[in-house]
């Protein structure tokens, strides 16, 4: 996909990406009702935190993503994903505090849009997209290794499984003791591997 054919400028700031069948516009507060409704689903939730989460914990969340999470001046965020049919999740090419080099592929989905392709769509705009900002080398993404769902869409949007990484959680999610896997994809024509990883 050449991402760069599909970008639109709205009000003379934030981009809005097309892709065949989704329109990615940046996740903005008129956003937070779809968001909340995301959120409140305990099966969409599963691999995250094993339950539905309140509206005011979908609001804490988006406070952290809008904030640090994003870099709206190289215009690396969040966007919520619309079809014909209306909301069906978000997408991410977020950024990382004092990492310049890396984006953040992140995603999820209303169930009703499970299955149909469109996580693996909108996540190869990110990817596109994110090769487009000025710096960025890397995109890294990371699931719960038992999730294979969202496994498989990272290795459709063209990132390969580099590292397993292991923790002791408080409150450990069914599948959480086989680690958390990290993926990535390096810009195209970029320097390789970083040799510190």
């Amino acid at each position: 996909m050449d991402v760069g054919d599909r970008i639109a400028v709205s009000d003379g700031a934030a981009p809005v990406l097309t892709t065949e069948r989704l329109r990615l516009e940046p996740v903005g507060d008129h956003h937070l009702e779809f968001l909340v409704e995301l959120n409140a689903d305990a099966e969409v939730m599963r691999y995250i935190c094993g339950r539905g989460r309140t509206a005011a914990e979908t609001a804490d969340e988006w406070l952290l993503r809008r904030g640090p999470q994003s870099d709206v001046s190289r215009g690396l965020g969040y966007w919520a994903g619309f079809t014909d049919a209306g909301f069906v999740g978000w997408w991410s090419a977020s950024s990382f505090t004092g990492r310049p080099d890396l984006a953040g592929l992140g995603y999820r989905l209303r169930r009703a849009a499970w299955g149909t392709g469109l996580a693996t769509e909108g996540a190869r705009a990110m990817v596109a997209y994110a090769f487009t900002v000025p710096g960025v080398e890397r995109v890294v993404a990371s699931t719960m290794a038992v999730n294979a769902a969202s496994r498989r869409v990272l290795e459709k949007a063209g990132l390969r499984h580099v590292d397993t990484i292991y923790e002791e959680w408080r409150d450990p999610l069914p599948g959480s003791e086989l680690g958390e896997v990290v993926y990535e994809i390096l810009r195209p024509g970029g320097p390789g591997p970083d040799p510190s990883r």
